[in-house]
């Protein structure tokens, strides 16, 4: 369970000091890891140049397709999605301890939003991986709706295997899953359509995935079942039921459902449409500091939260692994988000103010420090009105030079909560634009709802936690997000507008 005093809390910064130590670098003590931004993504790998600057380039053009066909306009993309390609599935464990046989993951959570995929089953596979999570980070991003679990997983399955031909893209072509739906027993479609989370016996799983794409490929393939299937998602997302709705929505019964697959999968119609033009990328790929190779992805662990059991050991290693690379970016911000979250808040404060010191933009350790003000806040109340100005003061640095960092705008928001009148115009503003930035971080969600039900926006609050509650991949928040969808429903009343002139800004 997540702790709000043991841990960083919300999304990394939209623009962040990249993790390339120029000094180490310039002096050769680089690592393993390359690094490589393009438009939409941050790429890092422990992975050959040419692999890492091929899968940005695919991003790139997958990124492309899915705007090319959800009408989604091209120009101001927002924080590029981090992305970390590892050899091996034994370095995601590095990140999600416990892993077993997962070629990647993708996580919107409250500590950052960042996929992690590994090559190890084979570059396509890894493509394929890459392609899945990032169709859900996009819909989330362009088109957040409470869609209904299977739609949502069947839905990056089906782009997922998208293949970029010279001048067509091939989609719906034959995916992996078709020898599971030919070799083993179906589950029952009502079932299949009911389930609101990916969890159980692995084979259950297996079948969700696998008759979810089915169905949807059934769905998106005829003009007529693409229109039925969108007044269907439209429908589940206003809080219809999606086993009930179903029927109408396929044009048969359930008790049909199974026999009309089986006889179309025989077929199994792909599409090919003119390849969008592909950007004229030039991409630098850079060498990472060699504390890359030791702390890179126990930093991405420290974001996601570390349970308490596990945490004296993790310090530990944390604390010797960064002594070995002094005055090192990426070693010392890892030491202080771990010592900030649980271990010595003042080594972690002399740690950022030292970073602050060496750059005065550096935006991820203002934020940090901020953040860090704010839990010495919540420990000593006797102190805190003195502690939560110091934090809004950095949080106001941290905006004057990135003033569309939807971290910092959280951070100043909820640092406003208890006091009277909150939240003020100014902070539902705030939480608003913030939300607006990243809105995969259910976080983002919740708190904005929250200060909307405050003001008595219901109707609005309501629309904020939809897209959570129904979320396959949301943890606790899903069952927040729905009791909070029905306090909203049952306590609406008339919208009030925003004030006008308020833009979200920090007051300071």
């Amino acid at each position: 369970m997540r702790r709000a005093m043991s841990r960083r809390m919300f999304v990394t910064s939209v623009a962040v000091t990249p993790l390339i130590d120029g000094a180490a670098a310039r002096a050769g003590a680089t690592g393993d890891w390359l690094h490589t931004q393009s438009p939409a993504f941050s790429l890092y790998g422990r992975v050959s140049e040419k692999t890492l600057v091929q899968m940005a380039r695919d991003l790139e053009d997958f990124d492309g397709l899915l705007r090319a066909l959800h009408g989604v306009d091209t120009g101001p993309i927002g924080r590029p999605l981090p992305i970390y390609l590892t050899p091996r599935q034994f370095d995601l464990r590095r990140v999600r301890p416990g892993l077993v046989n997962v070629l990647g993951f993708y996580s919107a959570s409250v500590g950052d939003v960042f996929a992690v995929m590994t090559t190890e089953g084979g570059e396509d596979q890894g493509r394929w991986v890459l392609f899945h999570e990032y169709t859900h980070h996009f819909m989330k991003q362009h088109a957040p709706a409470a869609y209904p679990s299977w739609l949502v997983e069947g839905y990056a399955e089906y782009f997922m295997t998208a293949r970029f031909k010279p001048d067509v893209v091939e989609l719906g072509v034959p995916s992996s899953r078709i020898a599971w739906l030919r070799g083993a027993v179906w589950s029952p479609f009502d079932e299949i359509v009911s389930r609101k989370a990916v969890a159980g016996k692995r084979s259950d799983i297996t079948a969700f995935y696998a008759q979810s794409w089915l169905l949807t490929h059934y769905m998106l393939s005829d003009p007529e079942r693409l229109s039925r299937l969108t007044r269907y998602a439209t429908a589940v997302a206003g809080g219809g039921d999606p086993v009930a709705l179903l029927p109408e929505a396929v044009g048969a019964p359930f008790a049909d459902l199974e026999r009309i697959l089986k006889r179309y999968m025989t077929a199994l119609p792909g599409r090919r449409i003119p390849r969008p033009p592909s950007g004229a990328l030039q991409l630098t790929v850079a060498p990472m500091p060699a504390s890359a190779d030791d702390l890179l992805l126990e930093n991405q662990r420290l974001k996601m939260g570390v349970p308490p059991a596990e945490r004296p050991e993790v310090l530990a290693m944390i604390r010797e692994r960064a002594a070995r690379y002094p005055g090192d970016r990426l070693a010392e911000l890892t030491l202080a988000r771990a010592e900030n979250d649980f271990g010595e808040r003042a080594k972690a404060q002399a740690l950022l103010r030292g970073r602050i010191a060496a750059d005065p933009r550096d935006v991820e350790a203002i934020q940090m420090l901020g953040w860090s003000y704010m839990l010495q806040a919540r420990a000593d109340r006797a102190q805190a009105p003195r502690l939560l100005n110091e934090a809004r003061d950095w949080f106001g640095k941290g905006f004057a030079i990135d003033p569309d960092n939807a971290l910092l705008l959280f951070d100043y928001a909820i640092s406003r909560r208890g006091e009277p009148g909150y939240p003020n115009d100014n902070a539902v503003n705030v939480l608003l634009r913030a939300q607006q930035l990243a809105p995969q971080v259910a976080a983002f969600r919740m708190a904005a709802a929250d200060a909307l039900m405050r003001r008595d926006r219901f109707d609005e609050a309501a629309a904020m936690v939809e897209p959570v509650f129904n979320d396959p991949h949301a943890g606790p928040e899903r069952i927040q997000a729905k009791q909070r969808f029905e306090q909203a429903i049952a306590r609406r009343r008339p919208t009030e507008a925003p004030t006008e002139g308020d833009n979200g800004a920090p007051e300071r």
